[in-house]
């Protein structure tokens, strides 16, 4: 019997869910500036405007103080940006372009759709757009950007990714919000599970950013997992290891890797070192270490994690303990001829086992050990739970000898 190895998360206990931190925002002149300040113009006489998650949140309060304002002409791209650039050795050059005032308009009207919770009047309005023969790339990828938020939010993952690829298409916000769609698409491939394009998607963000930052270096380590590459994988997670060594989740899915490309001793070695630092809280955590133990053969390191998980509570009795208890069981009594060793965990295994599978192997070795009466009553407690062959039960029941 072999116990299966600890699941690999797809999108893993890194939470990593779609980043809406979208770094350009449209650079309407009706729009807060980031950080809440009050509104600045530039050289050219528009004002910069905050990113676009931060906007949503402030428009409606500043949008009475907009409304009288005059519509003008606004600079796009790096220009108009006043965000910190979030990936400073990108050597893509931001385009520039500005938007007229019924571009403006429309874009506002979107906005203001997009505030509402009208998705999906979001998406037809830019799809509208985009079909007008635009060639404002700033404005086309700025909206593309609102359409895959508005899509994401209505749970439609595959337009979401669409409208990312086209932000990424239309090549025209500064480098914050490009390449955030570009990360984001890549979360949605791998979602999705497109991971193929996912890992081209991730490969060309790392690539073009020169960026080394942990969450798309652990992204991209899960998209080789679920490319079945567990090793290249496992190699990522462990460089982010280096860099957040009591980070547990990216612990968990780096053992997860290393166990799904059978290389348990790495997996074992690492979980070892986090239960010694005391980082182990969790059931599901001592488990894993315990599993890999089991495959490696190495049943005392296996028994000493598993007690230690019971005596501190995180493992909790269940039928998975039951049959955790009943591995080592049946290792004492196959492998290792010891019958006390094998009677006291097939014993421990009866009394947190939900079924009787645990109570008959325990009569089947008394038996063997001529411990008749003994031997009687796991057979009753076997049929009193339930058991797949009944007919063993009562074999032992019917024996000479004993009560």
């Amino acid at each position: 019997m072999t116990p299966s190895s600890h699941p690999l998360l797809k999108s893993s206990a890194l939470a990593l869910a779609v980043a809406l931190m979208l770094g350009s925002a449209f650079t309407g002149h009706a729009y807060a500036q980031d950080g809440g300040e009050e509104e600045k113009k530039d050289n050219g006489g528009s004002r910069a405007s905050s990113p676009v998650m931060e906007r949503i949140e402030r428009a409606k309060q500043r949008r009475a103080k907009a409304q009288g304002a005059e519509q003008q002409e606004s600079s796009a791209g790096a220009q108009a940006s006043t965000s910190a650039p979030l990936y400073p050795l990108a050597t893509r050059v931001p385009p520039s372009q500005k938007v007229n005032a019924k571009e403006n308009k429309t874009a506002k009207e979107i906005q203001a759709d997009y505030e509402a919770n009208k998705f999906d009047s979001v998406m037809s309005k830019v799809d509208a757009f985009a079909a007008s023969g635009s060639t404002n790339a700033y404005l086309q990828a700025y909206l593309y950007q609102l359409a895959a938020v508005a899509a994401n939010n209505a749970g439609d993952q595959q337009k979401s990714a669409d409208y990312f690829r086209k932000t990424i298409e239309a090549n025209g916000l500064d480098n914050n919000g490009h390449y955030q769609a570009m990360y984001n698409l890549a979360i949605q491939l791998n979602q999705l599970d497109q991971a193929a394009e996912a890992l081209t998607v991730v490969d060309r963000f790392l690539n073009e950013t020169k960026t080394d930052k942990i969450d798309p270096l652990s992204l991209k380590a899960i998209i080789l997992g679920n490319l079945d590459r567990p090793a290249e994988g496992a190699a990522l997670f462990e460089k982010v290891l280096a860099t957040k060594p009591d980070d547990r989740p990216t612990l968990m899915n780096a053992v997860a890797m290393y166990q799904q490309a059978d290389n348990f001793d790495k997996a074992n070695a690492l979980l070892e070192g986090a239960r010694k630092k005391g980082m182990l809280t969790e059931g599901s955590e001592y488990r894993t270490l315990f599993v890999g133990y089991i495959n490696a053969n190495k049943y005392v390191q296996a028994r000493e994690v598993l007690e230690e998980g019971v005596n501190k509570g995180a493992i909790k009795p269940s039928q998975q303990l039951a049959n955790d208890y009943s591995i080592l069981a049946q290792h004492y009594y196959i492998d290792d001829n010891k019958i006390p060793e094998a009677i006291e965990f097939y014993t421990r295994a009866m009394k947190v086992s939900t079924d009787g599978e645990a109570a008959l192997n325990l009569a089947r070795v008394l038996r063997n050990e001529s411990r008749i009466a003994e031997a009687k009553a796991a057979a009753r407690e076997a049929l009193a739970k339930g058991v797949k062959k009944p007919k063993d039960a009562n074999a032992i029941l019917a024996l000479p000898g004993g009560k």
